[in-house]
Order: C-alpha cells, then structure tokens, then sequence
C-alpha cells in the first residue's frame, strides 16, 4: 500500500511539473519599459549599456539595434538574445534606433523602441578612439599587421604602442591617418592607440594580437604500419609530433583509396589515437597534416597504406 501511494505521488508531481513547463504564463500582452539609453537621448560615452525592466514569466530578450533607423535602416548592428535585461557594445558616432521585446516558449511581447545619438564629449581628452582591426585576441600568422581606428573629431595626430605581455612598451609611433602598418614580434602583444591635439590626449585604447608565423611540425605516422594488413574494419591509427611554441595546434588526417591519392575516403581533424571504421575488402592510403590557429601548416606526413581483408 505504501508503495502504491508513493507511486501516485510521484506521478502526480511529475504531471505538475510538466505542465509547468509546457504551459509557460502568456505575456503578449505585457510591455518592455526601456531604461536607457532613453528615447531622444544622447551618449558621450562610445561603449553603451542597454537596459531595461524585466518582464514576469520572461525566459529570454530579444535586442535589436539598427542605424539610423529601423524604418530606414542602412545596417542593423545587433540582433541578439539575452537572458538578463541588460547588454553592451561599442558604437562610433552616429544616430540609432533600438528596440527589446520579452519572450519565453509559448508567446512574446510587442518591441519597445527608442532612439539615441552617440556624440563626442567637448572635452577632447573625454573621446574614445574606436578600434577598427584587428579584432580583440586575434591570431595572425604574418608579423606584418596594418592597424586601423575610426577618426576623433579635432584629433591632428595619433600615438599608437605596442606593449609586451609585462607591459613595458617595446615599439611607438604616430601617426596623422587613421591607420598604420607594424612590425610585430612573436607571441602576445598589445597595441594601443590614444588621440592627440595640439594641448590634449585621450586616454589609450587597446586591444591584444598574437601573432604565430611558425608552422607546426610534419607528423609521423605510427600505426597502422606500411603495407598491414587487418582483418578489423575499425581501424586503431596513431602518430607523434612535437608541438611549436605558438597558437593552438590540431592534426587532420586523410584516407585515400588510391595511391594517386585522388579517390578521399575520409578526411577528419583527429587526436592520436584515433580509432576509424573503414570497408573491409579494400587497400587504403593515409597521411596526416597538422595546423594551428593562426592558419599555418605542416609538411604532410609519409604516407602509408595498409589492407583490410
């Protein structure tokens, strides 16, 4: 008896929980109340913070910013979804429109909608130099890099470092333009650009690039050995090669069934040991390459073949 009635009660706590899930609260009716950036209003500041009230039974936001307008957009910035009421970005100077609905599984609110302007502060040293390129933490394999910024209004020159990962500048320059190619060493390194004027700077900007101008190393192939013959059609393959100091490396190995290496059976980026399911009944081809992030690539390995039978 005992037993019966804990079975019951945990059926019908499943049920409830189940329609909880299943029959989320409508909330079409409800309505975002934005916080800021407020309709009309104007930023100084570049990096915005959007927020709004939250919305009872909201699982999710849905945020879109478009510029000027979304009637008359010539670019949507954003189109994201959150799970808090709040979200930031970088914007350069111009006139914008963004708008937020609630959602959850079953029915979302209409959008409320505001616009703003990012401006430039009067005071000269209160700007913000925008980073154009590179992107924060990219990884490039060439040591030659073209950095670029959007312009501060009143700015006649810019001071651009390059700071090593203790932070001691290693390289500076300015510049007039809104861009300047540099010579980067290898490893982590961060550039940073400041405008100036004739009595004035802003604060420096910053952004972090490595650069890895080494290929990985070639490959060696372990097992199965040249010219095996197996009788299994999962296939154990393995290999050795040391790592380069540098952005993350990965292996890809490439399976043919023809030793003019034309006919490819299977190409997959792979750890060793690797197992792999081949047809049995047939003679395969095999070699690997390694790369890393920055796109650099390794001499491809020998290449062995073995028997299925």
């Amino acid at each position: 008896m005992k037993k019966q009635f804990l079975y019951i009660t945990i059926f019908l706590l499943t049920l409830f929980s189940c329609e909880e899930i299943l029959f989320e609260e409508d909330i079409t009716d409800d309505l975002v109340t934005i916080i800021a950036p407020s309709n009309g209003s104007q930023v100084e500041n570049t990096s915005v913070s959007f927020s709004w009230d939250a919305v009872d039974q909201a699982t999710s936001y849905r945020l879109q910013i478009a510029r000027p307008t979304f009637e008359n957009a010539t670019q949507i910035i954003e189109d994201t979804t959150v799970t808090l009421t709040n979200f930031n970005t970088t914007l350069v100077k111009n006139d914008y429109q963004w708008r937020v609905r609630a959602q959850n599984s079953g029915s979302e609110t209409a959008y409320t909608t505001a616009s703003f302007s990012i401006i430039e502060s009067e005071d000269f040293s209160a700007r913000e130099v925008i980073l154009s390129s590179p992107e924060d933490n990219a990884i490039v394999s060439n040591t030659s890099v073209t950095l670029q910024w959007q312009s501060v209004t009143d700015a006649t020159a810019y001071r651009i470092q390059l700071l090593d990962e203790s932070d001691q500048v290693i390289d500076e320059n300015t510049s007039t333009a809104n861009s300047i190619q540099l010579t980067f060493p290898e490893g982590v390194t961060t550039w940073q650009v400041r405008a100036e004027n004739d009595t004035q700077n802003t604060l420096y900007f910053a952004r972090t690039l490595t650069v890895d101008s080494m290929n990985p190393l070639k490959p060696v192939p372990t097992a199965p050995t040249n010219e095996a013959v197996l009788t299994d059609a999962v296939v154990s393959f393995s290999w050795t090669r040391d790592v380069v100091e540098g952005s993350t490396e990965f292996d890809s190995i490439y399976i043919y069934r023809n030793d003019q290496l034309t006919d490819l059976a299977t190409k997959d980026r792979a750890t060793s040991p690797a197992d792999i399911t081949l047809d049995t009944g047939e003679t395969y081809y095999w070699f690997l390459k390694a790369f890393d992030e920055a796109g650099n690539q390794s001499e491809a390995s020998d290449t062995f073949s073995f028997t299925i039978n």
